[in-house]
């Protein structure tokens, strides 16, 4: 029998945890919160407040289930109240419950009856859940997405990792347009530096030229980009510069959590695009990695087509959801629904391609 208690975020701090996740650790989580509280929208939502649950076994902690309350707006007037963990609702690397010790299988029974009693809401959405959590025991699960990974440790070396994995035409791409840079003049230079405001400013400025192709860039929005600071500040972080002559025309930016490298930002100037700057430079970034004997080496959660010319696995992701019959979960559950089996739907067609990595 288990019994639980809500905890504010200043409590979860006193707390001595291992996550699964960075996005489940207390600098991550109160960052993502520090920054977000007051951003009122239907992607991040109106009316946020954390629910962060200490569950426990007689008088021990055995579980921190961190989750947040909010509110979205469906055809304009229409207001549904959501459950989720909190953060899964932009930039997360993977969320789950944070398991201190074996939970029994009626664990997730027990909880979900403490939130319906304690906790009004319309659904319950979790979301980046990993194949192995104690969620499957209880919920249906969905594919939602999935994180690009290369195995470091199940590699001899860079080369043994790159002959198996990067097609021959990748490989053949790689060579032909260090020989076109070397030809038309430039001298590729690498530079791996502590990020600060200077190079900040270069690598918003590389950022920005994605919008040549139509595409959005972090930190176009200042909500966005104060989080990435503070995730560069908290975590310990560098940004690789590929240089011709000097000049910065491409980046990796990248965080280290638990012996793993995790690229969360990428960028190259479109200006250079013929000579292939920026598989360069995420390619020099794989290269280092195998050579200071990082375990893993994460592209962060989505399933972009440009991360699968390095790697052929992804870290499968799925979501799960509940419901309270009011009226109007009700009326909102099948559309909710349609969005949930759409997504399994195109999410379980880019696995086909795609090894799992669990």
């Amino acid at each position: 029998m288990y019994h639980f208690s809500s905890i504010s975020l200043k409590e979860l701090e006193s707390i001595n945890y291992k996550a699964s996740f960075p996005s489940n650790q207390y600098k991550w989580i109160s960052d993502w919160y520090s920054v977000f509280e007051k951003v009122e929208n239907n992607t991040i939502g109106f009316q946020k407040k954390p629910l962060i649950i200490a569950a426990y076994e007689g008088e021990e902690l055995v579980a921190i289930i961190p989750l947040i309350k909010l509110i979205r707006k469906y055809c304009k007037c229409i207001k549904l109240e959501f459950v989720g963990f909190l953060g899964q609702q932009w930039s997360c690397i993977g969320h789950d419950l944070i398991i201190m010790k074996e939970l029994d299988s009626d664990f997730i029974d027990e909880l979900l009856r403490w939130i319906k009693k304690k906790i009004n809401y319309h659904f319950i959405f979790f979301k980046y859940v990993p194949k192995t959590s104690i969620l499957n025991q209880k919920f249906k699960m969905y594919r939602y997405s999935g994180a690009p990974v290369i195995p470091i440790a199940d590699f001899d070396s860079y080369e043994d990792f790159s002959l198996n994995v990067y097609a021959k035409k990748f490989r053949k791409k790689l060579s032909r347009t260090i020989r076109k840079i070397e030809r038309d003049g430039f001298n590729l230079k690498l530079s791996y530096e502590e990020i600060n405001e200077a190079n900040f400013k270069i690598i918003k400025e590389i950022a920005k030229s994605k919008e040549i192709d139509g595409k959005n860039y972090v930190y176009g929005d200042k909500n966005k980009e104060n989080f990435h600071l503070k995730l560069y500040d908290n975590f310990p972080s560098h940004v690789l510069f590929a240089k011709f002559n000097e000049t910065p025309v491409a980046y990796v930016a990248n965080i280290e959590c638990d012996d793993v490298r995790i690229a969360v930002d990428c960028a190259f100037d479109r200006d250079y695009r013929s000579y292939g700057v920026g598989v360069q430079c995420m390619d020099c970034n794989i290269r280092n990695s195998f050579k200071i004997g990082k375990k893993k080496f994460s592209f962060g959660v989505g399933l972009d087509a440009y991360k699968f010319q390095f790697t052929d696995r992804a870290a499968p992701f799925y979501m799960c959801f509940d419901y309270r019959y009011r009226l109007k979960s009700l009326l909102a559950l099948p559309y909710l629904y349609y969005k949930v089996v759409k997504t399994n739907h195109q999410v379980s067609k880019q696995f086909k391609e795609i090894q799992e990595y669990v």
